[in-house]
């Protein structure tokens, strides 16, 4: 019997631990197989985070931040082509800096420069970035890593913008729409677990070839838990009783 393969997700951050979660996935549900976080204040637990991340062999793994820079081009350099086209959506999302804005606003950019180390140590690792229509981890691909928005998922699977997840409605949104998507764990939930299963959800969605990717190589794509079908050209506010429906609506996909 084939053994499902893994994919991991993971909520980078740098004032709190980063969490990790992998996910072995089979044709009737998600299973959340393990948890783990990585400090970045104490030294060598992100390469240990990493470490534990190669033992499982995952065909993807999906992160919370940009995984580059954003171009200098001279003046004010426009947003990457993934942040533009996230915002024409009506998809908040704030734009990759530049790596000199990025050295100059200090605290405030920690969690980017963070993101960029993860993706810099997974590359080394033998992971690669995925291009649109690529395959993850199969037939002798290598193992994917992958950018990608976790609000811009919530948003895209629901058809709309829910509550924020500073509200403990918002929260409860996201886990009732990550358990409609057939998830399985502990009763447990908070913005960051959230965040690294809808990471590890996406990831998943990539492995079976029904999500999508907004922009292009050169800036970095982001992947979305969507196909190119389903993405919508703009996503509204939702209302708590309409973002229940939209839960209700979602069923089991896969």
């Amino acid at each position: 019997m084939e053994v499902a393969p893994f994919v991991v997700g993971i909520d980078v951050a740098a004032s709190r631990p980063s969490v990790a979660v992998a996910l072995r996935a089979d044709r009737r549900a998600l299973e959340v197989a393990a948890w783990r976080e990585a400090d970045e204040q104490e030294t060598g637990d992100r390469g240990r985070l990493l470490d534990w991340l190669d033992s499982l062999q995952p065909s993807a793994v999906a992160i919370t931040a940009a995984q580059r820079p954003r171009r200098a081009a001279g003046g004010a350099p426009p947003p990457r082509r993934a942040d533009a086209e996230l915002l024409r959506r009506r998809i908040a999302v704030a734009p990759a800096p530049t790596r000199a804005q990025a050295e100059a606003g200090g605290r405030r950019y920690v969690h980017t420069r963070t993101g960029w180390a993860y993706f810099k140590d997974l590359r080394q690792r033998g992971y690669e970035t995925l291009a649109p229509g690529g395959l993850s981890g199969a037939l002798g691909q290598a193992p994917a890593v992958l950018e990608i928005y976790p609000h811009a998922g919530f948003v895209t699977l629901l058809g709309g913008t829910p509550p924020p997840k500073s509200t403990r409605e918002g929260l409860h949104l996201r886990a009732l729409t990550l358990r409609r998507l057939g998830l399985h764990w502990d009763e447990y939930y908070d913005a960051a677990s959230l965040d690294a299963l809808m990471a590890a959800f996406t990831a998943w969605r990539v492995v079976q070839g029904l999500a999508s990717a907004l922009g292009d190589e050169r800036d970095g794509c982001v992947w979305l838990p969507v196909t190119r079908h389903e993405l919508r050209d703009t996503y509204a506010p939702l209302t708590t009783a309409g973002a229940r429906e939209a839960v209700a609506r979602l069923g089991s996909r896969g």
